[in-house]
């Protein structure tokens, strides 16, 4: 392997394009998967959403939920700690002329209060929202330094303006890497109403404790406030369905990776067995030599199993070695300067069955090869020397 170092390197590309191709991506997919589920896990996996039917979860445009419609999901569910109003939306605000759009969530004082860590939030200046506020807003990280340019951060007890009406920050919250609580605020639920002018509710939070069956709530909910049966006038949503949704994907395309990446194996695993029969042509005098000391038959088949083994072992640390560096390389410069914390899924398990499995494989296509040469009869190779 050593004086026959470029056709050991041709051989192994293969293997190594396709470790690489298949790790790459399941250590990107699966480490956007963790940040996903953890950024829903922020707002709990226990929740369900409830909104209008078609519409993103903002302040409504006409009819909007309302106190009845939470009394109808009190009357069908069970094993729920509250059921809470919201207004969430994506609201114009205004910072020293300059002007940025903030996604905007509001509750009840006592869902701030009761769930502020619940719900992922960590001050970096100022404080949180508390019980009777007015006229005032919380900032994500990304908002308060970013939505109005880098020369106009906003700061702890400035105002902003919103519909001619000024807001003063009591708070700024700590960077997380989270794409929602980072570029969001935060506001009363009282200064909400006023701002948007309105008094009904974009969604309905309900908190279930965890001995919840989620799906049969769902069920219940659904029957209750959409009785025209097909025609959907509430939609309902939940982290899980959503994890859910997303793992689906992610497992689609892992599907269509791993047989690209199969099949750059499998071509790999063919250039190996050209290249152990290759090497039987040229070392045929050298086993017949080695047999003619008293190697066995299984002395030369393994040498040639281990030689095969080797190349897909090597293939397969250096294309797992370049593609977790570059995962590696991506996910610092997209914490560091994009800001939103994506890490690198590494499981020691999974590097070993990738060695072992691409290895043994590697030395199954070497197989053929191995006993041809083992096979070799040194009288008929030997007699001309």
């Amino acid at each position: 392997m050593l004086e026959k170092k470029g056709r050991v390197f041709l051989t192994i590309s293969g293997i190594i394009i396709g470790i690489f191709t298949f790790t790459f991506f399941i250590f990107a997919s699966q480490g956007l998967s963790n940040a996903i589920t953890e950024q829903f896990s922020t707002f709990g996996l226990n929740v369900l959403g409830v909104q209008k039917a078609g519409t993103a979860a903002g302040p409504p445009s006409g009819e909007g939920l309302t106190d009845t419609d939470i009394e109808k999901i009190k009357q069908v569910i069970t094993d729920y700690k509250s059921v809470d109003p919201g207004i969430a939306g994506s609201v114009q605000y205004e910072y020293g002329r300059e002007k940025a759009i903030i996604t905007t969530v509001s509750y009840p004082d006592r869902v701030w209060i009761d769930g502020f860590e619940d719900l992922g939030f960590e001050i970096e200046e100022g404080r949180f929202l508390r019980n009777g506020d007015k006229n005032v807003i919380f900032l994500g990280y990304k908002a308060a330094k970013n939505s109005f340019g880098e020369d106009n951060q906003v700061t702890v007890g400035s105002s902003i303006k919103v519909n001619d009406k000024s807001l003063r920050v009591i708070g700024i919250g700590k960077e997380r890497g989270d794409l929602f609580l980072d570029g969001s605020a935060q506001i009363p639920f009282d200064t909400a109403k006023e701002v948007l002018n309105q008094e009904t509710y974009s969604l309905i939070r309900i908190n279930f404790y965890d001995s919840a069956n989620l799906d049969l709530m769902e069920e219940a909910i659904d029957r209750k406030l959409n009785p025209r049966g097909k025609e959907k006038e509430i939609q309902i949503t939940s982290p899980k369905q959503a994890i859910e949704q997303f793992d689906m994907i992610i497992g689609g395309l892992q599907m269509i990776i791993g047989f690209v990446s199969l099949i750059a194996l499998i071509v790999g695993g063919i250039n190996v067995m050209n290249t152990m029969y290759s090497n039987i042509l040229e070392r045929t005098n050298e086993i017949s030599v080695m047999k003619a000391l008293g190697a066995t038959n299984s002395d030369i088949r393994n040498i040639f199993l281990i030689e095969s083994g080797t190349l897909g072992f090597v293939g397969v640390v250096i294309g797992y070695g370049l593609s977790f560096a570059l995962a590696k390389t991506l996910s610092y410069l997209i914490t560091n300067y994009a800001g939103y914390n994506v890490p690198v899924y590494f499981e020691p398990n999974f590097f070993l069955i990738i060695i072992i499995t691409t290895s043994l494989a590697a030395m199954i296509f070497g197989t053929y090869p191995a006993i041809k040469a083992a096979r070799i009869n040194p009288a008929n190779n030997l007699k001309d020397e």
